[in-house]
């Protein structure tokens, strides 16, 4: 059952662990965000492209300019999958 009716909690972290600076946060966002489009760079240098590695490199290109921080740690989850997905496939 969700609570539908009360303030949303931000997630437990592990005991000892440090919450990142929001400096820290945008190094790791932009380190994955350089990581996938190798990945994709990869993949078509493999074999051409696909809907998968198409989608991903838009969302990491034209929507990654107009997104705030959070909304580029969602744009990364998907484009991560939509690699991933890729990667299953020619394989």
């Amino acid at each position: 059952m969700t609570e539908r009716n009360g303030p949303a909690r931000p997630p437990r972290r592990a005991p000892g662990e440090r919450q990142q600076s929001p400096q820290q946060k945008v190094k790791i966002i932009l380190a994955q965000r350089d990581r996938l489009i190798a990945d994709i760079a990869a993949l078509r240098a493999r074999g051409g492209s696909s809907k998968f590695v198409d989608n991903a490199q838009q969302l990491l290109t034209r929507w990654w300019s107009t997104a705030n921080w959070d909304g580029r740690e969602e744009l990364l989850r998907s484009a991560d999958w939509l690699v991933r997905l890729e990667q299953r496939q020619s394989a």
